[in-house]
């Protein structure tokens, strides 16, 4: 499985050093991370919150199965679903941090009512 982390900065030395960002779909970055390699990916947003084409979720479809996030908003985790993503909420602190939690069950599958209405 391939998972996608919203990143607010990439850190050259150690990507998963770099942290977690608290709005989704207006990181500069995001980190594909491949669970069977255990390696780390980490691509500009290139969706158009960015100047680039497609909605955050569009951009990532065929990057990655899996959407780890702090949060996001009810448009953004309803068209995850509908392309097919499973969406987790709960990122926090660094990418290490963040793939720890989810591997420890601390994420928690995100549904529509869990996304913040703006």
């Amino acid at each position: 499985m391939k998972y996608a982390i919203p990143l607010d900065n990439k850190d050259d030395k150690d990507e998963r050093n770099s942290i977690v960002g608290q709005h989704f779909g207006h990181v500069p970055y995001f980190a594909i991370w491949d669970e069977e390699t255990d390696t780390i990916n980490v691509i500009e947003n290139r969706s158009d919150h960015k100047g680039g084409v497609g909605l955050p979720m569009e951009f990532l479809a065929d990057k990655c199965d899996v959407v780890l996030l702090k949060a996001a908003g009810a448009r953004a985790v309803s068209l995850g679903a509908q392309l097919g993503l499973q969406v987790y909420m709960g990122a926090n602190g660094s990418l290490k941090e963040t793939i720890g939690f989810f591997k420890e069950g601390k994420l928690h599958k995100a549904t529509q009512d869990d996304g913040c209405k703006h």
